[in-house]
């Protein structure tokens, strides 16, 4: 994680819980994207690099404890941690709060690409976009299966 990830609250819906009482595991994906779509306005302004799409190309989470429905929001914090010529890479830690102390109820870490929509082509990351991503910088989010 980077000396100050980005933090961001989510909103949980009542919708979210399973009859488990507790966070299904399908609605991580979606914390996750409300994360990224805040945090990324967030992080490139209003309107974005508009000129380069992103579509998400990876998606993995590792589920560490059962998020309980807790209303009204839960923390994730969120980095880069791997930046190529046409994707990069976001970490996240679904957390309690954003203390020190805060339990970690997931990790995760996905792949996004830039995108032409007309061509239907990945794009090289503008210089732009990689100096707003270099700012969010961090190790790669420890994943379970990952021997490194």
């Amino acid at each position: 994680m980077p000396k100050r990830p980005y933090y961001i609250d989510v909103p949980l819906r009542w919708s979210d819980m399973d009859a488990n009482r507790h966070v299904n595991n399908v609605q991580y994906l979606r914390l996750l994207e409300e994360a990224r779509v805040l945090g990324m306005r967030d992080w490139f302004g209003d309107l974005g690099h508009d000129k380069q799409p992103l579509l998400v190309a990876r998606s993995e989470i590792d589920y560490l404890q059962q998020l309980p429905y807790r209303g009204p929001t839960i923390t994730i914090a969120m980095w880069v941690s791997r930046i190529a010529g046409a994707s990069f890479d976001l970490a996240y830690e679904v957390l309690s709060c954003r203390d020190e102390d805060a339990t970690v109820y997931a990790r995760s870490e996905g792949t996004l690409v830039t995108f032409d929509v007309e061509t239907q082509r990945p794009t090289r990351i503008s210089p732009e976009m990689r100096a707003d991503l270099e700012k969010f910088f961090g190790d790669p989010v420890p994943m379970k299966r990952r021997t490194r």
